[in-house]
């Protein structure tokens, strides 16, 4: 047993994802903590040379798990002799983070966490902290006595932040050969990458977010205009994806997607809890809604009453205005 920290970090082309860069931060966090060393399990395409780039994101060592896009079993064969005794792992709560967790869960028969949006150590013990009853209550929860190690947690995109200006390079070592016996013989049949949109909207640092109250496929066009400006991506609520004006990849919300920008613009959004799950760790909140008493006036830092298709655009071109364009 140790008190390591590891953390899995997915890698594309050479290049860390940006899961992996949270991920690498708070491992360092919780490395603080209990008094052990920031592991990173890197994988993916380019992962071989992109590890040791690990080091000026937090961590201390990384381990190779593979070079190549193979399926989550294989890796977590991989995973599972790189980390048995370690404290705690972080996995990203990504499909491809999800996929993983889950195998090495079974593989190593530890505690799993998650989705959380919060966790420490104290005494040595891990706690974590996750939204509950449609994100109204929080809960703490931790490891029973005597549970083997490590517990895996799946953490929400945004729960840490990546670390600025570091340097240093990780020790990298490569993953011993193991047999993944039956499960090494599984293959990625067919691969659909994320349209950019999608892949933006969890990583922008602004998010201009449309609800019913937009009304059509093409009431989008004026909040993508302002999103364009600003430097930001497009989300939408769970009614907007239900009636078809946008992909279910932009949802924002309970059953979509967990965002943390710097500022959330929601236009015609009414702000039901299931909504504000997915959203209410953003820095700021500006709301616009034709009903003074939509609920996401409760809790947006600027709550403005009036007509979305005549309030966007003019922020729109002020926008323009002040930035010389």
């Amino acid at each position: 047993m140790s008190n390591d920290i590891c953390f899995l970090a997915e890698f594309a082309d050479g290049v860390a994802s940006r899961s992996a860069m949270e991920l690498a931060a708070g491992a360092r966090e919780l490395a603080a903590q209990s008094g052990g060393a920031t592991v990173a399990l890197a994988y993916g395409p380019g992962a071989a040379a992109g590890a040791a780039g690990l080091g000026a994101a937090g961590a201390s060592r990384a381990v190779v798990l593979s070079d190549t896009n193979v399926p989550a079993v294989t890796l977590a064969v991989a995973a599972a002799a790189a980390v048995r005794g370690a404290h705690t792992l972080l996995a990203p709560a990504t499909p491809n983070g999800r996929d993983l967790a889950g195998a090495l869960v079974g593989l190593l028969g530890v505690p799993a966490f998650g989705p959380v949006r919060a966790a420490r150590i104290e005494g040595g013990r891990l706690l974590t902290e996750q939204a509950t009853l449609q994100g109204t209550v929080i809960t703490v929860s931790q490891p029973a006595d005597g549970a083997p190690q490590p517990s895996v947690v799946l953490v929400l995109s945004g729960t840490f932040t990546p670390l600025e200006g570091g340097t240093g390079k990780a020790v990298v070592s490569q993953a011993g050969g193991v047999d993944a016996g039956p499960l090494g013989q599984a293959r990625i049949a067919e691969s659909h990458p994320a349209e950019a949109a999608v892949a933006n909207l969890e990583e922008a640092s602004m998010i201009v977010a449309g609800g019913r109250g937009v009304g059509s496929a093409d009431g989008f066009a004026p909040l993508h205009e302002l999103a364009a400006v600003l430097g930001g991506a497009v989300g939408a609520s769970r009614a907007a994806a239900d009636a078809g004006w946008v992909p279910y990849q932009l949802q924002i919300g309970q059953t979509g997607k967990v965002v943390k920008p710097a500022l959330y613009v929601a236009c015609g959004i009414s702000g039901a809890i299931q909504h504000r799950v997915g959203m209410q760790t953003a820095q700021n909140v500006v709301a616009i809604n034709k009903d003074p008493d939509a609920p996401i006036g409760e809790f947006a830092d600027l709550f403005v009453v009036g007509d979305l298709f005549a309030i966007v655009p003019r922020l729109t071109a002020e926008i323009r205005r002040r930035a010389g364009g």
